[in-house]
């Protein structure tokens, strides 16, 4: 599978909007990150994570590390419970066009 540009699809302020209607009920956040795994949207952090996060970055990236390399291999939704207990959920973003499949982001929360 290749990789391709989030931007070249959609901009991860559409994605993000579309998550919120999601995630609004529930009040979870949503979040996308690009090809690369870098984070280019969000809505807001709860303050569980803002805590977690201030006391263990390196196991919160760590984390969000492995659900990305998760989220390439298997090109599926899940949800993922991280080493603070937290479920998240996990859309990888494929884009399908006629013999090319591109990985350009995925997106959760």
């Amino acid at each position: 599978m290749e990789k391709g540009r989030l931007e070249d699809f959609f901009s991860p302020e559409e994605i993000g909007a579309l998550l919120r209607k999601y995630s609004l009920p529930v009040n979870a956040s949503a979040m996308v990150w690009n090809e690369s795994g870098k984070l280019v949207y969000y809505d807001f952090i709860t303050p569980y994570c803002r805590e977690i996060y201030s006391a263990a970055p390196q196991r919160c990236e760590e984390d969000r590390k492995k659900r990305f390399e998760r989220a390439l291999k298997e090109k599926k939704p899940f949800v993922h419970k991280c080493f603070a207990q937290k479920m998240n959920y996990v859309i990888p973003l494929i884009v399908n066009t006629k013999q090319r499949e591109l990985f350009i982001g995925i997106a959760g929360g």
